[in-house]
């Protein structure tokens, strides 16, 4: 075998044993109930670490925007690496680009978090789940 030959192989092995290290996004699917039907569009805002002091309604690392046309609906999040993230979904019931809240500061349009999350408003750290290298699925019921 030449001296080409032998680099090359070598090399081929070489990144064959990283090839187990190498993590690969998948999508993560957000199952949301608690949906007013046909009525403005669901936001779904993904949080990592670096994004922490954005969350919930601050710049999130993945989204997604979908018109809610039912009362229980899954939203997809393509290429997702594994991990920890911190989930937000409203429903923004006049597309205004934000949640709406009355003079107490109370939501008044539907809103839900991952984690461990009932009721109020939600830490970062509350609304920590880790995902999965063969994708995951978190369920968020709508207030």
């Amino acid at each position: 075998m030449t001296t080409i030959k032998k680099r090359l192989t070598g090399y081929l092995f070489a990144c064959l044993a990283l090839l187990p290290a190498i993590t690969f996004a998948d999508t993560l699917l957000v199952k949301i109930s608690g949906i007013k039907a046909g009525q403005g569009n669901l936001r779904v805002g993904v949080f990592d670490e670096a994004h922490r002091g954005e969350f919930p309604e601050g710049k999130y690392l993945h989204g997604a925007e979908v018109p809610a046309t039912e009362e229980e609906m899954t939203v997809e999040i393509p290429d997702l690496d594994p991990g920890k993230y911190a989930i937000a979904v409203i429903q923004d019931l006049n597309d205004n680009q934000k949640l709406d809240r009355n003079k107490l500061k109370i939501p008044k349009e539907p809103y839900g978090f991952s984690g461990k999350w009932k009721r109020g408003s939600a830490s970062f750290d509350q609304a920590l789940i880790n995902t999965e290298e063969d994708g995951s699925t978190v369920t968020i019921k709508l207030k």
